[in-house]
């Protein structure tokens, strides 16, 4: 009859024990990011974050922007949108508009935006982002687009790019080694702006000292990367 209680005590005495790092507390922080950013923009300054904070565990996992924070248990959701989720404080991070990005071949023969509608046009489960870029080109209204594949996530897109299987929408900010390298093109620069990504928590979720860490510094290091940009950090939204 007291194995329960007594395993339990013990189980929890253990985990207590596990956060002990040579004499220092450590803190789990369980963080969920849209695929995309992570990669893209999150996961290559990490280090500076492990380096400024050690006695944060960071846990990592990624989305296709559908995701469910008290399901899945996380501290905090990075999410692309428009920040405003029922029952959430959200704060921006990143402006990610979205412009056509393919390979250099490709790229070549794209003289005008018109020149696209030869092209398969690849595109995500939003599916109004293409019609909303071409409006923004000037072109609208009995404008027929290609077919494309469709993707849930923009890295899955790009890949495909990447492949020469057609012309992706995505965020050039999040891509930029590819065209640092020369690997992708973005012919044209007209960019439409359907979102940001923004960092979320749910209200029910009490900020522990290593979320504070982690808001602190993904907002300095939001400003350090666009500074004509201001992250706000106080709730915006509910």
């Amino acid at each position: 009859m007291l194995l329960p209680g007594v395993s339990d005590a013990f189980d929890r005495m253990a985990g207590t024990l596990t956060r002990f790092e040579n004499g220092a507390m450590r803190e789990t922080l369980r963080l969920g990011a849209v695929g995309t950013f992570a990669v893209g923009w999150l996961v290559p300054r990490l280090s500076a974050f492990a380096q400024r904070h050690p006695f944060v565990d960071l846990r990592l996992s990624t989305h296709n922007n559908r995701v469910d924070p008290a399901a899945e248990g996380l501290d905090y959701a990075i999410r692309f949108g428009d920040g405003a989720w029922h029952g959430t404080w959200s704060a921006p991070i990143l402006d990610a508009p979205l412009s056509p990005l393919c390979t250099p071949a490709l790229a070549a023969g794209l003289a005008a935006p018109r020149d696209l509608l030869s092209h398969a046009l690849l595109r995500s489960y939003r599916s109004d982002e293409w019609a909303k870029w071409f409006a923004l080109a000037g072109l609208e209204g009995d404008v027929r687009m290609p077919a494309g594949i469709t993707f849930d996530t923009s890295l899955a897109m790009v890949e495909a790019a990447l492949m020469g299987a057609g012309v992706a929408l995505a965020p050039p900010a999040l891509f930029g080694r590819h065209l640092a390298a020369g690997r992708l093109i973005q012919p044209f620069g007209a960019a439409v702006d359907l979102g940001r990504y923004w960092l979320t928590r749910l209200h029910s979720r009490a900020e522990t000292a290593a979320m504070t860490a982690f808001r602190t510094w993904i907002a300095e290091t939001a400003k350090e990367a666009a500074p004509s940009f201001s992250l706000e950090t106080t709730p915006l939204t509910s």
